[in-house]
């Protein structure tokens, strides 16, 4: 896939946190690691995978937290789906 279409960066652990901030407040660092010990991550993760594992839990969360999470759920999959037309767009050059 190419790096960053249509000049959008894939979601990450750093962006769900400031998601939580804005949403929380001073209430998110504990809500932080909850959910983090739930997912079975440090919070350092890389990967693609460990965003979406923060949102599956998120999802289970109360009703403001399944929100953020389905919020969170819809920006992967749109860079996800984006990243692949901008991967056939420019094999098609």
């Amino acid at each position: 896939m190419t790096a960053d279409p249509y000049h959008m960066r894939r979601p990450d652990l750093a962006e769900a946190r400031q998601a939580l901030d804005q949403l929380y407040g001073h209430g998110t660092g504990e809500l932080w690691q909850k959910l983090l010990t739930q997912a079975g991550l440090t919070g350092h993760e890389t990967d693609p995978s460990a965003v979406q594992r923060l949102a599956d839990v998120m999802l289970a969360g109360d009703p403001v937290l399944a929100l953020s999470g389905r919020a969170l759920v819809i920006r992967i999959k749109s860079y996800d789906y984006l990243a692949a037309a901008a991967a056939v767009v420019a094999d098609a050059r």
